[in-house]
């Protein structure tokens, strides 16, 4: 089999989720492929690899621009992807980014949320990721989402059962606990003390931090010397700028922008409490990667989020501040509570596994050549 896979995402300054998916998921089914090869597409520079050395991976660096090709693509669904990566037996689109081909389409959709929080993206986002939306629903021959709560929103959305539709869960990696030295350092150098709580993600409207500033805010100064910072940490996204500037006055609040992997789960390891009240997910992946370092967590009742967190974390109305407080308060002074979830939270995170999905992601190309 002669595989194709278009990845873009791999070379964006913060690749986000989908760069996460794609770095564990390419090499592994790579690997998996007995006598097949994954050709991978991608507008990163010229001469530059992902994944120099691997075996069984072609990289191929496509020469026209990515908003042109993109537009193209969606409208009037050429040029087909065999112009740049030549001929394929499956072609697997990732993202909602549409890639017209001979051979049959496999494609990932995540989440919804450009059709469940469409002001959560700038117009030209919503219109270009509406249309691949639509050509992969008209088009793909198969059709991977991380969730059963993706799944039910893609059923809302047709009316009926898809039958091309099926749930591959994302994975999470069980990491050694960062050594006391290098937690020391990072702590250090943001200066922080051990014991705060913590967010991870993109800040972007969906993200709900107003509503969690706000339950934090509500703290008095006496709480929150018991409850420590709160530490925010990611890329300002679309409107992320914006939001900064309402949250970062708030005494205790801290920004640390994006952080390398090295640095991040040094964070983690000295978190109290990890906080995660986004409005909706596909998946969401940092409260697992929480869960795997022994953060308790506190997240969201609703989209997949409940479905990751059900019995293991503390679940809230990600609309209610109040009740948002209650539960980071409790979470931060109850160290009982922290120790059970915490190891609730582990056992959790050891069913996702990445080579579940890599083996579901290569029996689904199998299926459909």
């Amino acid at each position: 089999m002669r595989a194709g896979i278009f990845a873009d995402q791999l070379f964006y300054e913060q690749p986000g989720g989908i760069g996460t998916y794609l770095r564990r998921v390419i090499p592994g089914v790579a690997a998996s492929m007995h006598g097949g090869s994954l050709v991978v597409g991608h507008h990163g520079p010229a001469g530059e690899q992902a994944f120099p050395g691997v075996g069984k991976i072609e990289e191929v660096h496509i020469p026209v621009r990515r908003d042109v090709l993109g537009v193209s693509w969606h409208t009037l669904g050429i040029p087909r992807i065999e112009r740049y990566l030549g001929t394929l037996d499956v072609m697997h689109a990732p993202s909602l980014v549409f890639t017209p081909s001979c051979a049959p389409l496999v494609a990932t959709i995540h989440d919804l949320c450009i059709l469940r929080y469409p002001g959560a993206f700038p117009s030209r986002w919503r219109i270009f990721h509406r249309r691949g939306l639509s050509m992969i629903l008209r088009h793909a021959t198969a059709i991977m989402v991380d969730s059963k709560n993706t799944c039910d929103d893609l059923r809302s959305l047709t009316g009926e059962r898809d039958a091309r539709v099926r749930v591959v869960p994302l994975g999470v990696d069980m990491p050694e606990r960062p050594a006391p030295g290098l937690v020391e350092s990072v702590l250090n150098k943001h200066g922080l003390t051990p014991g705060y709580m913590l967010f991870v993600g993109t800040i972007e409207p969906r993200k709900n931090l107003s509503r969690l500033v706000q339950a934090y805010a509500s703290f008095e100064s006496s709480e929150k010397a018991e409850v420590g910072d709160l530490v925010l940490v990611g890329a300002a996204g679309w409107m992320g700028r914006r939001e900064l500037s309402r949250i970062l006055s708030q005494h205790g609040v801290r920004w640390l922008g994006y952080l390398p992997q090295e640095e991040l789960d040094a964070l983690y390891a000295a978190a109290g409490i990890f906080v995660y009240p986004s409005l909706y997910e596909g998946f969401g992946l940092p409260v697992l990667e929480a869960m795997a370092r022994g953060v308790p967590v506190v997240t969201s009742d609703s989209s997949s989020l409940r479905e990751v967190g059900e019995g293991v974390a503390m679940l809230v109305d990600p609309e209610d501040p109040m009740e948002l407080r209650k539960a980071m308060r409790r979470l931060s002074i109850d160290g009982s509570l922290r120790a059970e979830l915490a190891e609730l939270g582990r056992h959790r995170a050891a069913d996702y596994s990445w080579d579940r999905t890599i083996a579901q992601t290569l029996e689904t190309y199998r299926e459909v050549q």
